[in-house]
């Protein structure tokens, strides 16, 4: 098993958590917090009488009520690849479809993931900001570019989807320790100290996880991508979820056959070749490399436009697409034809050619797999809402005993 990517928390700047907006019903207005000391109790002011309670059942009833949610939306900061703390926003539903922003210095990145399949949106400064380079990465602000998680910091689905956060908090949670009560920007709440940061849960009952700050949030299962974390959080209602998986369906429909893959780093490998027969049938051909860093895995799509050209004859265009796997190469080739008919007098036409390489997220068949899951997530989220919907509001008695 492969330990866990950590981001490196650098000196730029503490990573603070911003007051939560209206839409989380946190009652944060004018409020930050900074975690650059990560003391116990730095997320809020403690109660005039904090009589310390079990934190066991308390931790296990919010954690309960979160892995059973539909949806969670969380707003906050996290750090990025270079440990630099990042404004982020994020829904992430149970089947962990997610969409949101990064904000990377003054430019907002829009961020989706679907089908496992992480993206990201975003202008020419977002780009020339990180450290990507392919042949067609001059087109990424003009379209959605699949991203390896390490690029963000953070792979939403796999810590944010509420049944997995639930999981990953549980392990951090302490067998025998005690929850202090606080005022949370307004809100009657419990912190209790985790063996990797904080969280808050609200006073009241249903118990819910308000805020976490976690020094390393990475998945259960440790694989992949961790960060660090000052997120808030509240349960989004249904016409947001609604809205989220139309969101994603328009992406899907409209956007995913022309978004480009930036997980491996490519580029031609030698020369390409261009060969005529008589008659008219031209091939030109080449090799595509992978040249990254030895980092990469998995694989991607790589593409070659290649166009033909003389100056009688005109132009002619061709394609061809091939998977090429981390490490390895893919080899590309096309082929048109200008039909020349048989004359007993021969001419001869100098052909010239050219082949642009690219890539592509996702290709085919793989557009329409990717609207059948979105479909079959929706369907999923919905009726898990439908169903917590349906639950009587009375609560369970509370952990604390009052």
């Amino acid at each position: 098993m492969a330990p866990a990517n950590s981001n490196p928390w650098r000196s730029r700047g503490p990573l603070t958590l911003a007051a939560a907006s209206a839409v989380l019903a946190l009652g944060t207005a004018g409020c930050a917090i900074d975690l650059s000391d990560w003391r116990p109790g730095g997320g809020g002011e403690a109660s005039p009488s904090p009589t310390p309670i079990d934190a066991a059942p308390l931790v296990e009833s919010a954690l309960d009520g979160l892995a059973e949610a539909p949806a969670v939306q969380v707003q906050g900061q996290i750090a990025d690849s270079s440990g630099q703390p990042r404004d982020t926003t994020f829904t992430v539903t149970d089947t962990g479809a997610a969409s949101g922003t990064v904000q990377v210095d003054e430019s907002e990145a829009k961020v989706m993931e679907v089908d496992d399949k992480l993206f990201v949106s975003a202008d020419d400064s977002y780009w020339l900001s990180q450290s990507v380079f392919n042949p067609d990465s001059d087109s990424y602000p003009d379209h959605w570019v699949r991203v390896a998680p390490d690029l963000l910091g953070i792979d939403p689905q796999a810590v944010l989807t509420p049944a997995d956060l639930a999981e990953i908090l549980r392990a951090q949670a302490p067998e025998q320790g005690e929850a202090v009560e606080e005022n949370l920007d307004g809100t009657p709440a419990y912190r209790v100290d985790l063996s990797g940061g904080q969280i808050w849960i609200s006073k009241d009952e249903p118990h819910r996880l308000l805020r976490m700050q976690i020094e390393e949030l990475a998945p259960a299962d440790g694989e992949g991508v961790s960060t660090r974390t000052a997120l808030n959080f509240t349960e989004p209602a249904g016409e947001d979820i609604t809205a989220l998986y139309d969101e994603m369906d328009a992406f899907a429909e409209d956007e995913l056959s022309s978004a480009r893959d930036s997980r491996i780093e490519i580029q031609w490998d030698g020369e390409l070749s261009l060969d005529c027969q008589t008659g008219g049938a031209c091939t030109v051909s080449g090799t595509a490399k992978d040249v990254s860093d030895g980092s990469s895995s998995g694989s991607i799509q790589v593409r070659m436009d290649a166009t033909m050209n003389n100056e009688e004859l005109g132009d002619k265009e061709c394609e061809d697409s091939a998977k090429l796997e981390a490490g390895g190469s893919a080899d590309l080739s096309c082929s048109v034809d200008y039909a020349l008919e048989a004359s007993t007098s021969p001419q001869s036409y100098e052909i010239s050619g050219n082949g642009v390489l690219s890539t592509r997220a996702v290709t085919g068949d793989g557009v329409d797999e990717v609207v059948k899951s979105l479909e079959e997530q929706r369907e999923t989220t919905t009726q898990n809402a439908e169903g917590g919907a349906e639950q009587s509001p009375e609560a369970e008695s509370s952990p604390s005993g009052n």
